[in-house]
């Protein structure tokens, strides 16, 4: 099935869930209430919307609202400690890098990244628009670790850049997030991690020329908070979003059937009229579609689920954009960082360490082939977050301290609660007493694991 075709099975079992509704409009033409049509609009718009407004809600907690505030426009947060279990910046963090933000304003004037000299230390700069897409890469992997300045354009700037620029991003809404990730070569080298990250910089294209970085005094002026609590509210949101950038290409016929329920900045002829409770109903629907298209994503090939499409940038499958902000937002490109994720054992059932132990054996030629790094990582099944554990080791890979191999070149990783027995230590990332789920990091994967000649090994249950 198509990816607009998703989209539109999704918003017609969202119009399934009030069969008994629309019995009354049943005729040989099948004609729709205003009722039923409202709805209908509404189920496909929360689905549309449920990546942006989230990360409009990112924007409003991170940049709007002084009392969250982790920096203004056009200037890095900087974490600079590694995620735990009791602090992580969003669901299904890694512990391999450290993590920056900043949110860029394009409304008048472009956004110069500065990349500082890293001395062969990888990192990447994540650019991403309002709608949850992945629109670009800075990093290690595509320029090197050499100084130099990028260039994030908005939907509406025409003038000319800096001749030093090296490369330029185009963003069609008139704020974008960079997520910045920085590699730590383990717990040592954090510290030495953080004094690069913080050499990272950020200006709107005048500071720059002027020799400033970071945010303008006035860059928050004329702001307010968004207060969403209600579908209404959500709704409204994405109202807003519509009508503060441009309508995408290929969305026109879209937006202006939003329109007809008040959504967007189309003009139409005639609109249908709705309520809170209409609204509230659709959006919780919605919310069930999103929630059960989960997993049905991707492919499943030895108990790990696989997504090598529409991730990262999404195209028309709105479904998709929904379900993997749903599941973790912010998901990259699979060219940049590949992530298949353990969700069953090799006889296909639900990983749970309360009953059992589990081992996965990479032969010599199946260990994840990386121009970058890989990291597999453990988290609760509910929760998506790190488990504390008594060697406060949450994820394990090819720059695990003392790793051991086999004398053919394999390597075998033990996944319990306990520890695994001498000799083993080595080998062993801890598991909750519970469910839980893993995800395999490749970053800078290799062409043999996105076009599937390569894919990971089953987890087996440990005799």
């Amino acid at each position: 099935m198509t990816s607009w075709g998703k989209y539109m099975a999704a918003a017609m079992l969202g119009l399934a869930v009030t069969t008994a509704s629309a019995q009354s409009a049943k005729s040989a033409n099948m004609v729709l209430s205003d009722t039923d049509l409202g709805y209908t609009i509404a189920v496909q718009a929360a689905i549309y919307g449920f990546a942006p407004v989230g990360m409009m809600e990112r924007l409003s907690t991170e940049v709007i609202d002084p009392s969250t505030r982790l920096a203004p426009f056009d200037a890095y947060f900087h974490r600079s400690t590694l995620s735990t279990p009791d602090s992580a910046p969003f669901r299904a963090p890694n512990v391999d890098t450290l993590y920056s933000t900043a949110w860029l304003d394009l409304r008048t004037e472009p956004v110069i990244l500065e990349m500082p000299e890293t001395h062969g230390r990888f990192y990447v700069a994540q650019i991403v628009d309002l709608y949850s897409d992945t629109i670009g890469n800075i990093g290690s992997l595509n320029y090197g670790t050499a100084p130099g300045a990028f260039a994030i354009v908005g939907p509406t700037w025409k003038g000319p850049l800096p001749s030093g620029v090296k490369a330029t991003i185009r963003c069609d809404t008139v704020y974008a997030l960079v997520l910045l990730r920085v590699l730590v070569d383990g717990p040592s080298d954090v510290n030495a991690s953080a004094a690069v990250q913080s050499r990272f910089g950020v200006a709107a294209l005048s500071r720059y020329l002027s020799g400033e970085s970071g945010a303008s005094n006035g860059s928050m002026e004329g702001l307010q908070p968004y207060k969403v609590s209600t579908a209404p509210e959500r709704f409204a949101l994405l109202n807003e979003l519509l009508h503060m950038n441009p309508i995408r290409q290929g969305e026109q016929s879209l937006i202006t059937q939003f329109a007809t329920i008040n959504i967007g900045p189309e003009k139409v002829v005639r609109r249908v009229v709705t309520d809170q409770a209409l609204l509230s109903r659709a959006e919780k629907d919605a919310t069930q579609i999103i929630s059960d298209a989960g997993p049905r994503s991707g492919k499943v090939v030895n108990g790990w689920r696989l997504f090598t499409e529409a991730i990262g940038n999404y195209g028309f499958d709105y479904l998709q954009r929904a379900s993997v902000w749903m599941g973790g937002p912010l998901a990259n490109v699979p060219d940049v960082s590949f992530y298949p994720t353990a969700v069953t054992d090799a006889a296909g059932q639900p990983l749970n360490a309360a009953s059992h132990n589990y081992v996965i054996r990479f032969a010599k030629d199946q260990i994840p082939p990386v121009d970058g790094f890989w990291s597999l990582t453990m988290y609760d099944r509910d929760s998506g977050m790190l488990v504390k554990n008594p060697i406060d080791r949450y994820s394990i890979g090819n720059r695990t301290r003392g790793l051991q191999f086999g004398p053919d070149g394999s390597l075998t990783l033990y996944l319990q609660k306990q520890a695994p027995g001498p000799g083993k230590e080595s080998n062993w990332l801890p598991a909750p007493d519970g469910p839980f789920y893993m995800s395999l990091r490749l970053y800078g994967p290799r062409a043999a694991a996105i076009n599937g000649k390569w894919t990971p090994p089953p987890v087996e249950v440990r005799p």
